[in-house]
């Protein structure tokens, strides 16, 4: 492989993250009821976008410190994640991680990456007691709706001619963006879909498994 313009994409929970750390706020904050709301999304019966806002909405706004204090010392990051950056560091590539997930877990477990790592990720505010998700990213015209946060909005307002560009994500809110990838690391329900939709892809455990692959491996450093 020659040339150096690769552009990752890359979710947060459950790739970055060892776990889905909305998951794991849902499961622990929200009323039992809202876990049925989790299956619809992934089952593709409702839109993510309105599946974490119903969830949310079902959360009273008093538990949020105590959400925010849980997932800051309960995220934790896959091995080989720091070795990663340090390569799209070292090489000129680009690393922006796409998250449906929020600010005050996202940007503190990225903060020591912030000098070569975009973040794109979503608030929660109080509404009449209870959460309200603030999208940063709404669905652009060329997307069917839908998304919450819009990866592949992203990817087009950021992508930069002549680049390849790689998606890394684990979940149904990856697979918009893997359809327009030239390569795609996946691992659980994304995987699944990749085989499906017979993209171009490898699995992955940790990001150790990403540097060692040929897409990464053998492209040229800058």
């Amino acid at each position: 492989m020659t040339g150096n313009r690769l552009a990752f994409y890359c979710d947060f929970d459950g790739t970055i993250a060892e776990r889905d750390m909305i998951g794991v706020l849902v499961r622990r904050f929200a009323p039992p009821e809202a876990l049925d709301i989790v299956q619809d999304v992934n089952a593709k019966r409702r839109t993510v976008k309105d599946g974490v806002e119903a969830m949310f909405r079902m959360t009273a706004a008093s538990v949020y410190p105590q959400m925010v204090e849980y997932v800051r010392e309960h995220t934790v990051l896959r091995p080989g994640f720091a070795e990663f950056v340090e390569r799209c560091r070292t090489a000129g590539w680009r690393l922006t991680v796409v998250s449906g997930g929020f600010d005050f877990f996202v940007v503190p477990a990225l903060a020591p990456f912030a000098d070569t790592v975009a973040v794109y990720c979503n608030r929660l505010v109080e509404e009449n007691g209870h959460l309200q998700v603030v999208w940063r990213v709404p669905c652009d015209e060329t997307c069917e709706g839908g998304c919450g946060l819009c990866k592949p909005a992203v990817i087009r307002r950021t992508r930069r001619p002549g680049e390849r560009l790689v998606v890394v994500g684990d979940g149904v809110t990856d697979v918009k963006q893997a359809q327009l990838a030239d390569f795609v690391f996946a691992r659980d329900k994304l995987l699944a879909e990749c085989q499906r939709l017979h993209l171009p892809h490898a699995s992955f455990d940790t990001f150790y498994d990403i540097l060692e692959h040929p897409w990464v491996s053998e492209t040229e450093v800058r």
